[in-house]
């Protein structure tokens, strides 16, 4: 499942306060390995971000050690999950196999300059306020642009570059004064948007008085979708999370109908119905389960996941597991307990049906990979008497707004 960032490769504007010629020349041993990190973390990015890495929040909480950037063990939807490296390649599995092993926060990783102590700045000049990233994400009053600019609370009502780039030229006086805070209590979120688009969306928001989230959080009305020309999105995890909290996914083109009439207009003619993968009328079947408060999707169903994962994606799909209503099961004493507990609850063994991230591998080691997975999650399966499932089926069910049975 593709991603923004797989899509566009938006790169992180950091901008950390200077303190003088000096620091800028000496650069510590400790920057320069977290700097070799970032480098290595290249080589796996495309698929740490296969769902979209927006940072949403763990349902799983661990013994951690703490970030190495911001220093806190805590995991959350402004620090992203937690990885682990240890000589500058990515762990994927027991850490307690290596040593000097350095545990960071996703969002730490991608937002570093790798000096110790650096803050993420307000972007007007005169303010001297900073904030770790994680922190300033859980600050409600904050606000950010598509490329990590930061607005503290008291200069959130000033406009970034983006804004003001999108503004010029565009849109008559008329309009803009009709649309005036008609948008105060929407909060829209792009995905997979080209730069015109995101300039037209920040537009849209600065002439109605809405917000613009770079990620998926839960107050978000709408996602605005790029769409192909039949009308499909691509699968990512906002489109998914907003599916599953019953928010309008919507085509850009109805941005271009709200600015073009001065006011908004209905979603419903503008909402997407098809994702790139072929799944259809997900956003509708999500909305309708939350307006007739319906029970959540993956109600009376337990997930257990079993062999190898990218920590990062594991993170995402535990995420949509949790947000769509489904029980994880972490571990094989639990998995026991749950066999003798609620009989009305369906049991799936979750294995990873994606080897993109096994490069270099032949088709005959492939298929004895794929033989591996399904083999050990089959073994679970069987002993305790439940159903296997691939990683995928998690996906289809969401963007289709409905339980895949037939495909188990």
């Amino acid at each position: 499942m593709a991603t923004d960032a797989t899509n566009h490769r938006n790169s992180v504007r950091y901008s950390p306060k200077r303190h003088g010629a000096s620091g800028a020349k000496c650069q510590t041993n400790e920057g320069k390995k977290r700097k070799k990190i970032i480098d290595k973390l290249n080589d796996a990015k495309e698929k740490i971000n296969d769902l979209g890495v927006s940072g949403g929040q763990s349902s799983v909480v661990l013994d951690q050690s703490p970030c190495a950037f911001c220093h806190s063990s805590k995991q959350s939807e402004g620090s992203g999950p937690f990885m682990a490296f240890a000589q500058g390649k990515e762990i994927v599995g027991n850490v307690d196999n290596f040593s000097n092993v350095i545990h960071v926060h996703f969002k730490c990783l991608h937002c570093s300059c790798g000096e110790k102590g650096a803050g993420l700045g307000c972007y007007m000049k005169s303010c001297q306020r900073t904030y770790h990233v994680p922190c300033a994400y859980n600050i409600p009053g904050c606000r950010w642009d598509d490329g990590y600019l930061l607005l503290c609370p008291s200069h959130a009502s000033d406009k970034f570059p983006s804004e003001l780039k999108a503004k010029s030229g565009k849109q008559d006086t008329e309009k803009s004064t009709t649309l005036m805070n008609v948008g105060k209590n929407l909060v829209f979120c792009g995905s997979a948007l080209s730069s015109d688009e995101k300039f037209a969306l920040a537009d849209f928001a600065s002439s109605s008085g809405a917000v613009v989230s770079k990620f998926w959080r839960n107050d978000v009305t709408h996602v605005i979708a790029a769409t192909d020309s039949n009308g499909a999105c691509t699968r990512t995890l906002k489109v998914l999370m907003a599916i599953l909290n019953g928010k309008w996914v919507l085509a850009m083109e109805w941005v271009k109908a709200c600015m073009e009439a001065g006011h908004l207009v209905k979603e419903e003619l503008y909402e997407v119905v098809l994702d790139n993968h072929g799944s259809s009328g997900g956003p509708k079947a999500g909305r309708l389960r939350i307006q007739n408060n319906a029970p959540k999707l993956f109600s009376n169903l337990r997930f257990y996941f079993i062999g190898d994962f990218v920590q990062a994606f594991k993170a995402d799909l535990l995420n949509l597991v949790t947000t769509a209503g489904g029980t994880i099961i972490e571990t094989k004493d639990q998995l026991w307990l749950s066999s003798k507990a609620n009989a009305n609850q369906l049991t799936l063994v979750v294995y990873n049906a994606d080897f993109s991230d096994n490069l270099g591998v032949g088709d005959e080691d492939e298929d004895s990979l794929k033989c591996q997975r399904l083999g050990a999650a089959e073994d679970v399966a069987q002993e305790f008497g439940y159903r296997v499932v691939r990683h995928i089926w998690i996906l289809e069910s969401i963007a289709c707004g409905l339980l895949c049975l037939d495909s188990l």
